[in-house]
């Protein structure tokens, strides 16, 4: 009986933009060793720069944002990929997203796409693959932002878990253990 072949990765980094090179190097390389088709890791790859760089980002902005300057919280990133799937997770310490925001968006009237904006906000394929979790319940998710877009059409399934620490860690933390959980994963769309 073959035993599949599985490459993992974990580690935690300072929120620092510096870091995304070389943890796209140590991807790139994972999945040439995995024979995936430049293809697949071209899509992998934007997928996974856009998630490290926001997790990096929101972590930033909510240590200046507690006004803890030269403050630097650590993200973590986990990676599996084997011979027929691809699982990420990024953990970072921002304060989530603005789900006010999100879930208020509405297409722009006075936009030229209007009616493309519309037709995209009914569509119901997007939900299928994108879950919200706040306090382990699910949040409906209607207007998104670009980058999730983008990773969206790649990825066969995105979760987002918005840590509450009050409700998720334990009761009695610090105020900087809120943040978010990435999880972003694909089965293997093609082969060599």
């Amino acid at each position: 009986m073959n035993k599949k072949k599985e490459i993992a990765f974990l580690d935690s980094f300072h929120a620092d933009t510096s870091i995304v090179p070389e943890v796209i190097g140590y991807l790139i390389k994972d999945l040439n060793e995995m024979d995936f088709p430049q293809e697949e890791i071209d899509e992998i790859i934007l997928s996974m720069d856009e998630s490290i760089t926001n997790a990096i980002q929101v972590t930033i902005d909510c240590d200046r944002n507690r006004n803890k300057i030269g403050v630097n919280h650590n993200i973590t990133i986990r990676y599996t990929i084997s011979d027929d799937e691809f699982d990420a997770t990024i953990i970072d310490h921002g304060s989530g997203l603005d789900f006010i925001k999100i879930l208020g968006d509405l297409p722009d009237r006075n936009a030229g796409n209007y009616f493309d904006q519309v037709v995209t906000y009914a569509t119901d394929s997007d939900k299928s693959k994108l879950s919200l979790k706040i306090n382990g319940e699910e949040v409906p998710l209607r207007g998104i932002g670009a980058g999730l877009k983008i990773i969206l059409n790649f990825m066969d399934s995105v979760t987002i878990e918005y840590i509450d620490k009050k409700h998720i860690i334990a009761s009695n933390v610090s105020e900087t253990t809120d943040g978010t959980i990435f999880n972003i994963r694909r089965k293997r769309r093609y082969f060599s």
